[in-house]
């Protein structure tokens, strides 16, 4: 049997991996039985290890470079990528910043069990305790603004990175691979990518699931992390770090963008009515009422200025306001920035091809303001959503609009509005 097509229990899986999978189904339960679910593959044109929710790749010269602890530690964090559905969330996000954002978000957890990770693993306090998608938005936010610095100053050590023996002046923002001379990805001339050390602070890559069950295989490994938690936590082996985790991981994710249309079409008032007639049976000689819909007020949407919402997802943000005003047709559409005020509004009239500016404003934050602007300016919203991260100041009174707040940060951290209805927005 070719050593590539191995599957875990056989025989010809390495013995180093083999004797660091026991020693976690000892000691370290939880990622133990999540480990057995794993193929093991050898696959000498990788960097380091990977794992892509089905099998567990490795380069065995790599791994003859690491210590036995070592081995452990990494093993534990390819499984945590899959128990956290990092090989299903990836979408059309760039693959080395999205490995990044995933590696700071496991890593810290990997460390607090107890275990080893090789040197410059991509560890930051800024990001502990939050999401993939999260970490993911703030490099991408660094990365637009280190861009926008003058050349010496992007040429600084940056803080979020662990500096290695003799890299200090060679390692790049975001731990990523500074160009080098020879082939696009660092190679010289004649050398694979094999060939090449991974990426200062990288020891392994989460990659996208390819196979076509793809929802199954989430699933089946949403019911796996619940099993192995259990099955940990009865054996006093589950402490708090992985608890969280394993909760979020299995929470169910709920599509933003149907949320806020569905909010939007409730808002819209609608019914039955005999003064518009159903003519489909009037030549029946039926007279039954039809669905009345009548024209509704404006569609307000509120996006907070402050810089805490990242232009990334203020972009998809704007794709689905215009989305929202093309499908429900509205009396205008009102959108509005805010820091602490108001510092930009845009009105567009129904049948107007709107052409949204970008955001304007800075500074701190506070919600009070969007909502004296609609009463002082004599709107007549159907409905107000306002896009923000829920960390600033509320109004005391509720206006009498429905009102839906679009969180950037997980609903699990994020400040309970006094009123209104508040969905989780995850770009």
């Amino acid at each position: 049997m070719d050593r590539n097509d191995v599957v875990l229990g056989s025989s010809a899986v390495h013995p180093r991996i083999a004797r660091q999978r026991t020693e976690l189904v000892l000691s370290q339960p939880f990622f133990g039985a999540l480990a057995l679910r794993l193929n093991v593959r050898e696959d000498p044109s990788a960097k380091t290890f990977w794992v892509d929710g089905e099998t567990l790749g490795y380069n065995p010269t790599y791994m003859e470079s690491l210590g036995d602890l070592e081995v452990r530690g990494v093993v534990a964090h390819e499984v945590l990528h899959v128990a956290n559905g990092h090989c299903w969330r990836q979408g059309a996000r760039d693959p080395d910043r999205w490995n990044d954002a995933c590696d700071y978000a496991i890593n810290p957890i990997v460390l607090s069990s107890g275990m080893v990770l090789p040197k410059g693993a991509l560890v930051d306090p800024r990001y502990t305790g939050k999401s993939a998608e999260e970490i993911y938005g703030l490099l991408t936010q660094e990365a637009k603004e280190k861009q926008q610095q003058p050349p010496q100053q992007n040429q600084r050590q940056p803080q979020n990175q662990q500096p290695q023996p003799g890299q200090q002046d060679q390692q790049p923002p975001n731990g990523k691979q500074a160009p080098k001379p020879g082939g696009q990805d660092g190679t010289a001339p004649g050398q694979s990518p094999a060939d090449q050390p991974g990426k200062p602070g990288s020891f392994g890559e989460v990659r996208p699931f390819k196979g076509p069950d793809k929802p199954v295989k989430e699933a089946e490994w949403k019911v796996a992390v619940t099993q192995a938690a259990k099955a940990a936590a009865m054996r006093g082996k589950l402490p708090g770090d992985l608890q969280a985790m394993a909760g979020e991981a299995v929470r169910p994710v709920v599509d933003w963008r149907a949320v806020l249309h569905r909010f939007a079409q409730q808002s819209s008032p609608s019914d039955y009515s005999f003064a518009t007639p159903n003519r489909r049976y009037l030549h029946l000689g039926f007279y039954l009422p039809a669905l009345h819909t009548p024209a509704i007020g404006d569609a307000v949407f509120v996006r907070d200025s402050s810089g805490s919402v990242f232009d990334e997802t203020q972009a998809q943000f704007d794709a689905e306001i215009l989305a929202v005003f093309h499908s429900l047709k509205p009396a205008r559409l009102v959108v509005m920035d805010c820091d602490t005020r108001v510092t930009q509004v845009q009105i567009f009239e129904r049948g107007d091809s709107p052409e949204i500016k970008p955001v304007r404003g800075g500074g701190g934050t506070a919600f009070v303001d969007p909502f004296n602007r609609v009463a002082q300016d004599g709107m007549n919203p159907a409905f107000l959503v306002y896009l923000t991260d829920m960390v600033g100041r509320f109004p005391t009174v509720a206006p009498h609009y429905p009102v839906l707040w679009a969180s950037t940060t997980p609903l699990a951290r994020a400040r309970k509005a006094p009123f209104g209805q508040t969905m989780e927005v995850i770009c």
